[in-house]
């Protein structure tokens, strides 16, 4: 099965939770990415909050994404919220 991003919450500042197509809800913190080449853009926290989701990963209105799979490894199982 090919993993794919199914839905994407802001949870902090370059922090995501993150569903996948596998059923697993998973959280990623981006900020260690953010100085490397035009990932630097995603500082602003403007064009951050702009992301979305499109072709299975997430993209932002400067046209950057980030592929579903390096999303998953990169990423750890998101934490239960009590209810």
């Amino acid at each position: 099965m090919n993993i794919g991003v199914k839905s994407i919450k802001h949870c902090r500042p370059y922090e995501f939770i993150l569903e996948f197509n596998n059923g697993e809800e998973r959280a990623i913190d981006l900020e260690g990415i953010l100085d490397k080449g035009r990932f630097a853009e995603l500082r602003d926290p403007k064009i951050f909050c702009s992301a979305r989701i499109a072709f299975d990963t997430i993209e932002w209105c400067n046209g950057l994404d980030i592929c579903p799979e390096y999303l998953f490894e990169h990423s750890k199982p998101a934490p239960k919220i009590p209810h």
